[in-house]
């Protein structure tokens, strides 16, 4: 049993990469049950740009938190398709990743900040 009500779906198309072109290759889309929790707050995401400083961050505004229970194969290159009550098709990309674990180490709860 999760520690939050998953009552929302999630369509998950994963990224595999690029072809020579640099055209995103897309593996089979897969559904999810999850918790989208819209709203902003304000989070630092890497920007894969490392140098002599290492990995820079920066401050971005995300729009909602995904709840997953447990740990999904979820990375920050895939694309989160949502449907809301009012059938409004949201497709979102990854901010940060946030794995949640309890005393004994194992995964309890991930937040997706998109």
């Amino acid at each position: 049993m999760s520690l939050v009500p998953m009552k929302n779906t999630v369509t998950i198309t994963p990224a595999l990469g690029t072809d020579e072109w640099d055209r995103p290759i897309t593996g089979a889309p897969y559904e999810l049950r999850c918790r989208v929790q819209e709203g902003t707050k304000l989070v630092r995401s890497a920007t894969g740009s490392g140098g002599i400083h290492g990995i820079q961050a920066q401050e971005v505004v995300s729009v909602a938190q995904i709840y997953f229970d447990r740990a999904p194969n979820i990375g920050m290159s895939d694309t989160i398709t949502f449907v809301d009550e009012n059938g409004n098709v949201r497709t979102y990309t990854p901010i940060s990743i946030e794995v949640k674990r309890g005393l004994n180490g194992k995964a309890l709860l991930t937040v997706v900040n998109v």
